[in-house]
Parts: structure tokens; C-alpha cells; sequence
């Protein structure tokens, strides 16, 4: 009865994921709530280091104290994965914690270490220990990008493909939209830019991973093409509609295959637009 009890006070989810990205989730009136509410399996938090800890925002400017990366995503998501292992009750998949480093790496490094082991048991690995169906996957972007030798997941590169890390080392290759594609996201994309993006997420998904666009259009037609053409996740500003949309599409999960197999049970830069 305990329990049970404690899993009905966990945050309000959706049952599964959708590929849907939440970019800057932290702009959100309501961080983090809202992604988990619209299913999303990857969500975005950019961090500097400020006395020691991961403080969430995209500059200085942005930083206040009660703003951490433990307090607003790591706290709440060890409070889920502690009660039932999964953030989404019915999905395997782990969900992807894309930390975007604003700070150099060397001195990110430190605090990056703190996290991981305060929430080893929630994290998989490299990050952490977390075995079987759902978890955190812990990835760093920004400065973190492609790093080799990293202590957790990496947001990959385009330039970077053809390494042989798992999924779990590298879940994710990003690439704005902008450096290879011209629309505005209304209308249809050009024919032959279609087929450019088919065989860019070709070459993504040969390599079990998820390619995700920055900087491209955030719109329903935009959100129908990159998924028809194969993009891995969806980068959005708009997680709540961006999901209404793709359920909508696509009512049964998608596959999210990793080299590893786990990750598939069923269906940096200082760019700030990254």
C-alpha cells in the first residue's frame, strides 16, 4: 500500500514517449513538467558552472540560486526512477538528459563528476548503474560534444560519425537545420533537400543512433517531414503541441534502436539556438 502511494505522488507522466525533443526546456513557464507531460524522450537543459554546481541557464544573466540542475531535472527524475524504474510507466526506454555545457570543460568537468555519482543508480551506464528497462540517459553537450573519454553519454556530430561507441555513449548526432537546409517549414521541402535529409538520417540510424536538427522550422509541417524523412527526434519549442501532433501521426511508440539493444523494447557549442 506503501507503494503504491508513493507512486500515485510521482509527477504527472505520459504512459510512453514520443521522439519529440524539448529544446531550452528550461524557457518553459513550467520546466521539465511539461515535457514529461507531453512524453518527451529527450529533453534539453543548458548549464554553467557557478561555485561548484551545475546552474541552469544560458548565461550569466540567467542564473539565479534556486536554479540548479539537481533541483529543477535530476531531483524530480530520481524521484520517478526510484519508485518505478521508468519515467514513462509503459516504456522501456530511458530517457535522454541533454545537458548542454556553457562552461569550458575543464571546468565542468568537476561538477559533472558530483552528479553523476549523487545519481549513479538512476543513470545508465557510462554515467551511471542503472540496469534494465528505463532510466536516465545522461548525455553532455556544448563543450561536452563528441568528447572522447567522457565519464557519460555525448551529444554527437555529423563530422564525428563512423565511431564505434554504443548508444549509450552517444544516443544522439545533432546538427542545425540551417547549415544544410533552407525552408521555412511552410509549404513542402524542396525534392532534392529531401532526399539529402533521408540519406543524413540513413546514415544516423545505420549507426543505431537518434539525429536531431536544431535551428530547423517549428511547425506542424516541418515536425510531419522530419519524421517522414527519417530525423530521429524532433526539436521543438512547443513539446505540448509538438506531441499532440506526432501522437496523432503515430499512435503507437516509435523504435529507438541503440547498438546496444537496450534502448529499442519498442516502437554545443554556444549556439543558442543549439
Amino acid at each position: 500500500m506503501l507503494m503504491l502511494l508513493a507512486i500515485l505522488s510521482l509527477p504527472p507522466t505520459a504512459d510512453t514517449a514520443v521522439p519529440i525533443h524539448s529544446h531550452n526546456d528550461y524557457w518553459r513557464s513550467r520546466p521539465l513538467t511539461e515535457a514529461l507531460e507531453a512524453g518527451c524522450l529527450s529533453i534539453e537543459a543548458d548549464v554553467l558552472v557557478h561555485e561548484g554546481k551545475f546552474m541552469v541557464g544560458h548565461g550569466p544573466g540567467e542564473l539565479t540560486p534556486d536554479r540548479t540542475l539537481t533541483s529543477m531535472y535530476l531531483n524530480p527524475l530520481a524521484e520517478i526512477v526510484r519508485k518505478r524504474s521508468r519515467v514513462y510507466p509503459q516504456d522501456q526506454r530511458a530517457l535522454i538528459l541533454l545537458v548542454d555545457l556553457k562552461s569550458d570543460w575543464q571546468s565542468s568537468k568537476q561538477a559533472l563528476q558530483d552528479v553523476l555519482h549523487e545519481f549513479a543508480d538512476i543513470l545508465k551506464a557510462p554515467a551511471g548503474r542503472h540496469q534494465g528497462d528505463g532510466g536516465i540517459l545522461l548525455a553532455v553537450s556544448g563543450s561536452g560534444s563528441d568528447r572522447i573519454g567522457a565519464p557519460c553519454g555525448v551529444d554527437g556530430r555529423v563530422s564525428g560519425l563512423g565511431g564505434q561507441q554504443s548508444f549509450f555513449e552517444k544516443p544522439l548526432i545533432s546538427q542545425s537545420f540551417r547549415s544544410r537546409f533552407r525552408w521555412s517549414g511552410l509549404g513542402t521541402l524542396a525534392p532534392e533537400q529531401q532526399t539529402e535529409l533521408r540519406s543524413l538520417s540513413q546514415r544516423v540510424k545505420e549507426e543505431g543512433r537518434l539525429l536531431r536538427l536544431w535551428a530547423a522550422p517549428d511547425t506542424p509541417e516541418a515536425w510531419k517531414t522530419l519524421l517522414d524523412c527519417g530525423v530521429g527526434v524532433v526539436n521543438t519549442d512547443q513539446p505540448t503541441k509538438a506531441s499532440m501532433f506526432v501522437r496523432a501521426l503515430q499512435p503507437t511508440p516509435q523504435t529507438a534502436s541503440g547498438k546496444s539493444g537496450e534502448q529499442a523494447p519498442s516502437p554545443p557549442h554556444s549556439d543558442p539556438d543549439n
